[in-house]
């Protein structure tokens, strides 16, 4: 008898349980379509849309840029000794012409030094004068009008021609052309008293007062040319593969009014690590330009034909854009042509197609739309 009842619990149990599992099944089932069947659908008033439109699209890159003086030079005492008064002040903001005296060194001092170094030499010209008129006559009148002539107060001229070797070594031997030249570099070192303006500028900095003592390598202030003025730009790797010496490019300042024309002088052949630019220096034509402003202007990187532009917004991460055909929200696959700053380049859509541009937080490919 127990082994009947064994052998009934073994099949009726079985059979509960997969009884069980079925009603389980079934439930998940019919929760599932009811659920399906109960997402609510989507009004056509609450959606967003962008009717798109197949065009030509010309694709500006934005190039800018801080003016600079395409000539900067720092002021750098040669020589030492107390600063003089010029017509030029020597402060920041003061402009000059070239050619005016912007430094002035004195030199009173060097320039005894040189007139004693000069007489020496004098003598020693005086001394070889006989030796000349006796051994070198052919040549001694030369030699006495460049004596005739020479000024303690005035640079000196070069000396004459020689006629002979045997003259060129006597004047050799009494160190003439040692003197001469020695001279000659302490003529150069007076110029150094006095610094000039080489071109027509600015001050942008001074770094010393009237009567103050400078000495050699001690900078003395900063000019900057303003006749002339460049942009130093930084333009992406697809630019600067584009522009070329010589380009035009029109600027813009978002400070004050005004145009300006920027000619490609020449392209960096270095890429900033950092920002992945390379340099562009233009050449700038125009009015009223200040150093250090901020400059920018569009160049007309790319063309494209029978694309589509779309808010950034409207491009899903699947690369996928929601269109409404009909009455059904679609998923349509893009290609990406180009990512500008608002807007992006696709191709794969077709010409009217309703655009949504509502964010939603669940997918709604397939969803109904009603009106």
């Amino acid at each position: 008898m127990k082994k009947s009842i064994t052998y009934l619990y073994i099949f009726i149990v079985p059979f509960l349980l997969f009884a069980c599992g079925n009603d389980e099944s079934g439930e998940q089932a019919s929760t599932s379509k009811q659920n399906i069947e109960t997402i609510p659908e989507i009004n056509k008033s609450k959606l967003q849309l962008f009717q798109v439109n197949a065009q030509t699209k010309e694709v500006n890159e934005l190039i800018s840029g801080r003016v600079i003086a395409k000539n900067q030079t720092q002021l750098v005492s040669e020589v030492q000794g107390l600063i003089l008064p010029t017509s030029v002040i020597m402060k920041a903001g003061v402009k000059f012409r070239k050619g005016d005296q912007l430094i002035a060194i004195d030199s009173r001092e060097f320039s005894l030094n040189l007139k004693s170094q000069k007489s020496a030499f004098l003598n020693a010209l005086t001394g070889i004068m006989p030796d000349l008129k006796s051994d070198y006559s052919a040549n001694f009148q030369i030699w006495l009008a460049y004596l005739e002539k020479m000024d303690l107060d005035s640079p000196l001229a070069e000396l004459p021609e020689t006629e002979s070797s045997s003259e060129k070594f006597f004047i050799t031997s009494r160190d003439i052309y040692t003197s001469f030249y020695g001279l000659k570099a302490q003529e150069e070192r007076l110029n150094k008293y006095v610094i000039y303006a080489p071109y027509s500028g600015i001050i942008t900095q001074s770094m010393v007062d009237i009567g103050g003592l400078v000495s050699p390598g001690m900078p003395l202030g900063t000019i900057i040319n303003t006749g002339e003025f460049e942009l130093e730009a930084g333009a992406s790797l697809k630019v600067g593969s584009q522009l070329k010496v010589g380009d035009k490019i029109n600027f813009s300042s978002n400070e004050v009014s005004g145009n300006w024309t920027g000619i490609v002088s020449r392209i960096g052949g270095v890429v900033d690590i950092q920002t992945q630019n390379v340099p562009i220096y233009f050449r700038l034509t125009g009015n009223n330009i200040i150093p250090g402003m901020y400059l920018q202007g569009q160049f007309s990187s790319d063309n494209f034909s029978d694309v589509f532009v779309i808010p950034n917004t409207a491009l899903g991460r699947d690369q996928g854009v929601l269109v409404l055909e009909k009455d059904l929200i679609v998923s349509k696959s893009v290609e990406t042509i180009e990512i500008l700053q608002d807007s992006t380049l696709v191709r794969g859509l077709a010409e009217n197609d309703q655009v949504i541009l509502t964010e939603f937080a669940i997918p709604m490919a397939g969803k109904k739309v009603v009106l």
